[in-house]
């Protein structure tokens, strides 16, 4: 395999990578939305649901750390492609 054949694999995968981190990111914010509507539906505002809701943020906060992540890495992954798609 050449150079450019293996760059080109190489940014496939890593591109691929990103994909299944951003799909990962939004199944989640789905399960944290859920996790959201339950708490406030059928908790009483007591101890455990303090502590869950500081579950909550926390990974919530996670999730939005992880998606700026993904999107970092696809910002600089762009110019690797065009260099990549030239050759």
């Amino acid at each position: 395999m050449t150079e450019t054949g293996k760059e080109k694999c190489a940014h496939t995968s890593l591109r691929n990578e990103v994909d299944q981190l951003r799909l990962s990111t939004n199944h989640l914010k789905n399960l944290v939305y859920s996790m959201s509507v339950v708490m406030s539906e059928r908790m009483e505002h007591t101890q455990e649901y303090e502590a869950l809701l500081t579950l909550f943020d926390a990974v919530r906060n996670h999730i939005e750390d992880v998606q700026g992540c993904s999107e970092k890495i696809s910002e600089l992954l762009e110019p690797c492609a065009l260099e990549v798609s030239k050759d």
